[in-house]
C-alpha cells in the first residue's frame, strides 16, 4: 500500500513521536508539503498498488473536484485533516467506493475558549473601542461604552453537542446560568427550554450545532426578533442565513453585539459592536497538533480496512 500525505503543516506539526506510529506499518507512506496541484505528483496516478490520499484541505485551496482524484488508481479512502469534508466532490468517490473519512472533536476547547473571547469582548464592547480607537472621556465615553459583566446572565446553547457543552461548561464557570435547546442530547446540568424561550430570554446565544438544510433556516427572523435588545449572538458556526438580519439589529441598537466569522481585514467594516475576525477559533498549538494525531489515527485504522470516522 502507498500512503500519500498532502499536508503543508506536517513538516512543522508532526514529531518523531507521530511518525514512530507509522513506521511499523507495511506501507511506502509518500508526505509532500510543498503546495501544487496534485496532478505534479505523478507517483499518485502511476502503479497498481493500493493507496490512501491524506489531504489537508489548505492543500487543495478547500476544494478537490472529482477530476482531481478519478485518474487515481486504486484509490480506497480519502482522510481529511479537518471535521469539514464538503469541500470534496463525491460521485466518483460514490461511484468506486472511495471511503471518505474526517477527524472529530480534535478543537472542541479551543472553539470553546474563542467562543467565550467573543462572548467577553462583546460584553466589554471591544470591538467599538477598536475602531475608534480607545477613546477616554470621562463624562462622556465611560457611560458610551459601559459593558455588562457575565456573571449572573443567561447563556443559551442552540444544540449540544461537544461544542455546545465545552461552551456551556465554561459560563457556567463564569457564573452564568445556562439554559440549552437541542434536538436530542441532553444534559441534566443545564436547563433544557423551549427555542422561543431561549432566543427570548437570554443575554448572550450561541448557536452550536450542526448545519444543513433543515437547521439552516432554525433561527427565523421572528425568533431574531424576540430576542432583548441587550443580548448578544455569538456565531461559531458561520450561520449565514442569520448574518445580514443580525447586522442589521446591532447597527439599529435591537442587539448589544455580535460575533462571527469573517473574511480577513474586515474587522472594521462593520458599524457597531460586531467582531468579525476569520476562522481562528480552533487555532492553538494543542488543537492543531491534534488534527495531525486524529489524521494519523484515521491512517493506522485505514490501513486495516477500518473506517471508524466514514461520512460517506
Amino acid at each position: 500500500m502507498k500512503i500519500f500525505i498532502f499536508d503543508p503543516l506536517w513538516p512543522k506539526l508532526v514529531d518523531e513521536k507521530l511518525e514512530a506510529k507509522l513506521l511499523p506499518l507495511n506501507a511506502e507512506i509518500i508526505v509532500v508539503s510543498d503546495v501544487k496541484p496534485l496532478s505534479e505528483t505523478k507517483e499518485l496516478y502511476e502503479g497498481n498498488e493500493d493507496r490512501l490520499l491524506c489531504l489537508n484541505p489548505d492543500y487543495v485551496g478547500w476544494k478537490l473536484n472529482n477530476d482531481d482524484y478519478k485518474d487515481i488508481p486504486n484509490l480506497k479512502a480519502i482522510l481529511t485533516a479537518s471535521t469539514a469534508f464538503g469541500w470534496i466532490e463525491q460521485d466518483i468517490a460514490t461511484e468506486r467506493g472511495i471511503q471518505i473519512v474526517n477527524i472529530k472533536n480534535f478543537s472542541t476547547e479551543a472553539v470553546a475558549e474563542w467562543a467565550i473571547t467573543m462572548m467577553l469582548n462583546l460584553t466589554r464592547q471591544t470591538p467599538r473601542l477598536i475602531k475608534n480607537d480607545f477613546p477616554l472621556d470621562y463624562d462622556e465615553d465611560f457611560m458610551k461604552y459601559r459593558g455588562m459583566q457575565v456573571k449572573g446572565k443567561r447563556a443559551g446553547i442552540i444544540g449540544l453537542g461537544h461544542n455546545g457543552v465545552a461552551i456551556a461548561e465554561r459560563c457556567k464557570g463564569l457564573g452564568m446560568e445556562v439554559v440549552y435547546w437541542s434536538k436530542s442530547s441532553k444534559n441534566d446540568n443545564y436547563i433544557e427550554v423551549e427555542l422561543s424561550e431561549l432566543m427570548s430570554t437570554a443575554d448572550v446565544v450561541f448557536p452550536t450545532f450542526a448545519k444543513n438544510d433543515e437547521t439552516n433556516a432554525l433561527i427565523t427572523d421572528e425568533l431574531l426578533e424576540s430576542a432583548k435588545s441587550s443580548a448578544i449572538i455569538v456565531d461559531i458556526i458561520e450561520l449565514e442565513p442569520i448574518k445580514n438580519k443580525v447586522l442589521a439589529m446591532v447597527k439599529e441598537d435591537k442587539l448589544f453585539g455580535y460575533g462571527f466569522e469573517a473574511k480577513p481585514k474586515s474587522f472594521n467594516e462593520f458599524e457597531g459592536n460586531v467582531w468579525a475576525a476569520p476562522a481562528y477559533g480552533w487555532v492553538t498549538y494543542e488543537s492543531m497538533y491534534n488534527s495531525e494525531v486524529k489524521l494519523v489515527e484515521n491512517i493506522l485504522s485505514a490501513v486495516k480496512g477500518e473506517f471508524p470516522n466514514r461520512v460517506n
